[in-house]
């Protein structure tokens, strides 16, 4: 009895660290709830004109 009595405490302090350790901090902060039709996700960067020209020149290669 006195065995199980220390147990308990390991047990519960174990399974608090591996609790807390699965709190990743990527993962804070998510989108949760989804609307649908509507993008909720951050909003798209500005393509700046090199990259357009890059993009042009990509599309050219392509079409053959």
């Amino acid at each position: 009895m006195r065995v199980l009595q220390k147990l308990i405490p390991v047990v519960a302090v174990a399974g608090l660290v591996l609790a807390l350790a699965a709190c990743d901090e990527t993962e804070q902060g998510r989108i949760l709830r989804y609307e649908k039709g509507s993008y909720l996700g951050q909003a798209d960067s500005e393509l700046s004109d090199k990259q357009r020209e890059e993009l042009r020149a990509r599309t050219l290669l392509q079409g053959g």
